[in-house]
C-alpha cells in the first residue's frame, strides 16, 4: 500500500484509503526544467476506484514538487472526451493551472493510449 504525505480538501479526506485496493497501477513521472539548476518534478498514479466500470474516467493522484512549490491533486481523466476531464480536488498552494501541458499530455499517452 502506498502512503501519501498530503491529504486534500473536503471532497477527499486522504488519498491513502483509495490506494489500498490498487493492483499493479501505472505511474507517470516528468521533470519540468526551470531556470538554472532548478526543476519541478511531477508524478502521477492511478487511484483504485471500488466500483470502477468500463468507460469510466481514470482517477489519478497528481503530485508536483520543486521550484514552484508543492501541488497535490486528483484528476478525473476522461479519455473518450478530453474536455470532460476535471480536477476533483487540488492543493491550496499551487492550483491546477500550474500543471504543465507536458504532464497532461503524458497522462493521456499512458492511460488513454497505453
Amino acid at each position: 500500500m502506498k502512503i501519501f504525505r498530503a491529504c486534500i480538501g473536503v471532497a477527499l479526506t486522504c488519498a491513502t484509503p483509495l490506494m489500498s485496493e490498487a493492483q499493479e497501477a501505472k505511474s507517470f513521472a516528468y521533470t519540468q526544467p526551470m531556470e538554472g539548476v532548478y526543476a519541478q518534478y511531477w508524478t502521477a498514479q492511478e487511484l483504485a476506484v471500488q466500483d470502477a466500470y468500463a468507460g469510466q474516467p481514470y482517477r489519478l493522484y497528481v503530485e508536483g514538487q520543486g521550484k514552484l512549490g508543492e501541488f497535490h491533486g486528483i484528476l478525473n481523466l476522461d479519455c473518450t472526451t478530453p474536455r470532460f476531464s476535471t480536477w476533483l480536488a487540488q492543493s491550496e498552494y499551487l492550483s491546477s493551472d500550474a500543471v504543465p501541458a507536458e504532464v497532461i499530455n503524458g497522462l493521456r499517452v499512458i492511460w488513454c493510449e497505453g
